[in-house]
């Protein structure tokens, strides 16, 4: 199987430090009253969402057509997948490479 990395993550998205107060425990070691986590947003403009659903949508699920002649082959015993063919697909996907 491969993922499609097309789909990026939004440029308008990012992490916005919104809060912190106190300093490092590191540098204020002891004190730990007043101290607060921090905190994050993330924020993605709702346009790019829909359009990445819509990007989505108009993938196919399956492709049928590869999915029928895989079938039609293991039924008739004629699908044979060395070790070496499904070793070299492994690394191929994990590589990144087709």
């Amino acid at each position: 199987m491969k993922i499609d990395a097309s789909l990026a993550f939004p440029q308008g998205a990012g992490l916005q430090r919104v809060g912190t107060t106190g300093t490092a425990p590191s540098q204020n070691q002891g004190e730990t009253a007043g101290l607060s986590p921090d905190e994050v947003q993330l924020s993605v403009d709702g346009g790019t969402v829909q359009q990445m659903k819509a990007d989505l949508s108009g993938l196919p699920d399956l492709r049928q057509d590869r999915v029928t002649a895989l079938k039609a082959a293991i039924d008739q015993g004629n699908y044979n997948v060395s070790s070496q063919q499904i070793a070299q697909a492994m690394a191929a996907d994990l590589s990144g490479s087709d």
